[in-house]
């Protein structure tokens, strides 16, 4: 087993690379697939205090400091799948050695079957490190001009990287009237839409309580789509019926998490 790794990238700040990344993650642990998160945006890393780890004693940035072991910096998140947070700390930042993520993800290639990195928006070294290590690119836009701006500059880096493009991520739309179409966004990258993700306010409901929306609301339309991209990624048939809401009456309690240290 090698694992495969997707870099979640995107040219705008607060586009959602990091809820992308969860619940993509959480999505593809569901299909029972070995899969680890790792924060990649070392200056602003969110995917910890997404997931209730801000207090966590290691992390990713002690692990580039040198001053804590990597298995000890790997978490148990939603779904059993694997989380490599980032630190709030300044000083975190400061002492991190971001030479060495390479190192980091293909030290643990061998043990899952996908590996997602969250990788810090726009250009710059860090977001370039993670492009670099993807096997493929999800690239996450908003339906609006300055997002598209964004994500035609990254194309065209990773394109000159020689990187391969899973799709487009198309997320946040069905705020306002004059969005770009995912047909135009399609057409203007040259890339596959992988998916149209609508703005909800389970995402933010999930987000208060530090839960993927594919596990706190699993019936929503969002949830659904990303358990439908999860499912294509994976090779994995699934009907639409199991990807539909269940009636009322019918809805089981969702399994608690543990967000223990991985002992493994």
């Amino acid at each position: 087993m090698t694992a495969i790794i997707f870099t979640i990238v995107s040219g705008k700040g607060g586009a959602g690379t990091s809820t992308a990344a969860i619940n993509l993650g959480a999505a593809l642990a569901g299909f029972a697939k070995k899969t680890l998160i790792v924060d990649v945006d070392i200056g602003m890393p969110a995917i910890g205090l997404m997931l209730g780890l801000e207090t966590s004693k290691a992390s990713i940035h002690e692990v580039l400091a040198g001053s804590a072991e990597l298995k000890s910096a790997i978490y148990d998140g939603p779904n059993n799948m694997h989380i490599l947070p980032g630190s709030i700390s300044l000083q975190g930042f400061v002492n991190a050695n971001t030479e060495v993520i390479g190192d980091i993800v293909e030290s643990v290639k061998e043990k899952y079957d996908y590996i997602i990195l969250d990788s810090p928006t726009g250009i710059n070294k860090n977001s370039l490190l993670a492009i670099s290590l993807a096997d493929e690119i999800i690239q996450l836009v908003n339906p609006d001009i300055v997002s598209l701006a964004g994500a035609m500059k990254i194309k065209a880096v990773s394109d000159n990287m020689g990187k391969q493009f899973r799709g487009v991520l198309l997320n946040r739309t069905g705020i306002t009237q004059n969005e770009i179409s995912a047909e135009r966004i399609g057409t203007t990258l040259g890339l596959k839409i992988l998916s149209t993700m609508p703005e909800e306010k389970n995402m933010k409901n999930s987000l208060a309580f530090k839960a993927p929306v594919v596990i706190k609301y699993p019936g929503s339309q969002i949830a659904i789509s990303f358990n439908r991209m999860a499912a294509e990624i994976a090779g994995i048939k699934v009907s639409a019926e199991k990807l539909s809401p269940e009636p009322p009456e019918k809805k089981k309690k969702a399994k608690k998490f543990s967000l223990a240290k991985n002992k493994n």
